[in-house]
């Protein structure tokens, strides 16, 4: 069953062009596949090494339970992030790594399974308080991570076999779903992982009574990856068994039991409005999966719930910054988990593209701030957090943690130190506070999810169709329709360079002010034409150059955060040009802490320029 033929690649264009020196996705989409193909293991079938421990002398990371669980969202990433700049780095580790995926897909149910194997005797170490033993099994939710993943391989390299593949695992999810005529669920089967299907098939099939079950606290968790996974499939392929089964899964998932903040004012009835109390990804991951399906289906009440809850999530942050905080009922701390901040910049973009609000500030907010911030990029910092962390007693089976050392036993080959920040580096950090990484470590889901932002927030800067071009976001940005140069933060200077478009459209941040707006096409003033907070500019031609200039806003604003102890506030001065942070008051103050928003450079008026190889991909955008 292995993914036949030749590692496919991205093909495009590329030219040489000197562009500000100012925030390029692309670049950290090429730090992104550094990351993701640097953690994969060779020598075991390129699982990844699903921890990364900086702060400890040496720096080291080492497999556990969750790697078959966590390589489907790599192989999403992989082909996103060659769209974003061309490259082929890793490129054969990245198919390697999905034949053998495609190898662990059962010939008999459709399923995706983590194979026991004596090399991988970490197999079951997963939730503490679950029945471990050799037998193989399938995670629920990641079968939805599979099927996602799948699906942007068949974008790239649309071949039969994909179809076959997914229809099996499709059939497979509706086999060992739990159908309750109206809705249907899956069980948390107390094996292996939360809510695992054993092969030899499930061990009870009791109905989740509340939210907080599972080894992640959230049953809504283990049952949004089918859902988004599902609708993709239905938008793509009109199977109506998909359909159905996302229906049944989305009528669940709404259920009051699994909703509600208490305690709320009189008159807020927050079941029905997904408003929650517990750990903000694996809410989003309900939620994302939910809105997927409501799009695809023309779901207005699933709609609304899903908007509802967005609008309950971004209080629980600083949404300017793209911080968010990610906490548990249980845990005593705060902070913003990598996996949270693609989620909420996909959610922002999803529901603004549906019509159901117009969140483009909330993603210019993360993705000019901590969804870049989050992404482990410089390894000074990262070895001088290693030389101040305490040297690691070797041959024990200690490992050190954000919490200091724990007694867990280490299998043979589990871990390596070698080059260890080299081959990480763009990985996405497990959590942050608003100024810094403590103890920097990473969880592989977080980079899983993290470099998929960065793809959401790089496809919607520019879009194009029959002649028309919108622009959503003033970075910087190469695509067929024409090239987006912004001088922002340093200026108020935006130049869209055009190739196809005949009219283009440009969202204004909220922040600018419309009366002092200058827009030229090839020097010569243009009257302004708005479309809501779009600046509509026509009857272009190919090579018109379109110049937008106005002031930039610049305000020190304070802003409150939970810190890193529970219930504990904290006051942030926070200085921002435009929605771009440049400095943030107080600071952690830390030795083994990675500080953020090192961007005393953004305090200067005039952006500096550089040159580069642009990439254009043939195709542009993916169904994501």
């Amino acid at each position: 069953m292995a993914v036949s033929g030749d590692a496919p690649n991205i093909t495009g264009k590329r030219y040489e062009a000197t562009i500000p020196d100012t925030l390029d996705l692309a670049d950290r989409a090429k730090l992104a596949l550094n990351g993701l193909g640097g953690v994969l293991d060779p020598e075991r079938d390129h699982l990844m090494h699903f921890f990364v421990r900086y702060n400890t002398q040496p720096p080291y990371m080492y497999h556990w339970a969750y790697d078959y669980e966590n390589v489907p969202k790599f192989a999403e990433s992989f082909p996103l992030m060659r769209a974003m700049c061309g490259s082929d780095l890793y490129l054969e580790r990245e198919h390697k790594m999905m034949s053998a995926m495609v190898d662990w897909l059962s010939p008999d149910d459709g399923l995706y399974y983590s194979i026991y194997r004596p090399d991988r005797p970490w197999h079951s170490l997963g939730h503490q308080g679950y029945e471990q033993s050799p037998e193989d099994f399938a995670n629920v939710g990641i079968q939805g991570r599979m099927l996602r993943a799948m699906l942007a391989w068949r974008e790239r390299d649309p071949r039969p076999e994909w179809d076959d593949r997914i229809r099996g695992i499709v059939s497979g999810l509706e086999k060992v779903a739990i159908d309750r005529g109206e809705y249907a669920y899956y069980p948390d089967g107390g094996f292996g992982t939360a809510f695992s299907y054993p092969r030899s098939g499930w061990r009870n099939i009791d109905e989740p009574l509340g939210e907080d079950e599972g080894g992640e606290g959230s049953v809504v968790a283990y049952h949004g990856h089918q859902l988004y996974g599902l609708a993709w499939w239905y938008e793509v392929s009109g199977d109506e068994r998909a359909a159905t089964l996302a229906r049944k899964l989305a009528r669940f998932v709404m259920q009051p039991r699994f909703w509600g903040a208490e305690p709320e004012p009189l008159m807020v009835a927050g079941h029905e409005q997904g408003h929650f109390i517990t750990h903000l990804h694996a809410r989003c991951v309900g939620l994302r999966g939910l809105l997927r399906y409501a799009v695809a289906t023309n779901d207005q009440r699933a709609k609304e719930f899903v908007r509802f809850a967005y609008e309950f999530a971004r209080t629980l942050g600083i949404p300017r910054l793209g911080w968010y905080a990610c906490y548990g009922a249980s845990n005593h701390f705060a902070y913003c988990e990598g996996c949270a901040l693609g989620d909420m910049v996909a959610l922002g973009i999803r529901l603004s593209d549906a019509g159901l609000g117009d969140y483009w500030d909330d993603v210019d907010g993360i993705a000019r701030n901590h969804l870049i911030e989050g992404q482990l990029t410089d390894a000074a910092l990262l070895e001088h957090v290693a030389e101040g962390g305490p040297s690691r007693p070797a041959g024990t089976p200690w490992r050190l943690t954000n919490r200091g050392f724990e007694n867990i036993d280490l299998f043979p080959g589990q871990e390596v130190t070698e080059n260890v920040i080299e081959r990480s580096l763009g990985n996405y950090a497990g959590h942050s506070t608003p100024t810094s990484i403590p103890s920097p470590w990473v969880m592989q889901c977080c980079t899983g999810n993290g470099t998929q932002g960065l793809y959401y927030a790089w496809e919607s800067i520019v879009r194009g169709q029959d002649g028309d071009a919108q622009v959503n976001l003033l970075l910087n940005r190469a695509s067929s329709w024409l090239d987006v140069d912004s001088h922002l933060p340093y200026e108020g200077k935006v130049l869209l360079t055009n190739k196809t478009a005949r009219r283009v459209s440009v969202r204004i941040p909220s922040w600018v002010d419309r009366n002092a707006i200058r827009c030229t096409v090839n020097g010569e003033d243009r009257t302004q034409a708005w479309i809501g907070s779009y600046l509509v500019v026509d009857a272009l031609k190919p090579a018109d150059l379109v110049r937008l200039e106005f002031p930039i806003v610049e305000e020190t604003v304070t802003y409150t955060a939970l810190s890193r102890m529970w219930r504990s506030e904290q006051k942030y001065a926070c200085h921002f040009k435009g929605n771009t942070l440049v400095d943030i008051s107080p600071r952690d103050d830390d030795r083994m802490s990675y500080p953020l928003y090192q961007r005393d450079h953004y305090k200067q008026t005039k952006a500096p320029l550089k040159s580069v190889t642009r990439f254009v991909a043939d195709k542009e955008s993916y169904l994501w």
